[in-house]
């Protein structure tokens, strides 16, 4: 049985249950709450005018992204990649 937290780390699409947006949203998955889902969303960054700085250094730390908490509540539906299942996986 696939978990959500099986998935931190990887893009799944969601969709909000207030958002106008057709489609939903592709998401990188960073964490996982009894409460709801922490994700990295490309076009929310966009809307918010995030701007990433450019770095002072060469060895200055590596670029931070926002990441949203997004309710369970708020969460119409999630899809996740497929898991490819191989003939022992089936129990053949």
């Amino acid at each position: 049985m696939l978990r959500l937290e099986d998935l931190i780390g990887k893009t799944v699409a969601l969709t909000l249950v207030q958002s106008e947006k057709a489609g939903g949203y592709d998401a990188l998955l960073h964490g996982v709450e009894s409460g709801g889902l922490w994700v990295e969303i490309a076009e929310m960054e966009r809307i918010l005018g995030y701007i990433p700085r450019k770095p002072k250094t060469l060895q200055s730390r590596p670029q931070q992204k926002p990441v949203f908490f997004i309710p369970y509540a708020q969460i119409a539906f999630l899809i996740a990649p497929s898991t490819e299942l191989g003939e022992s996986d089936l129990g053949a």
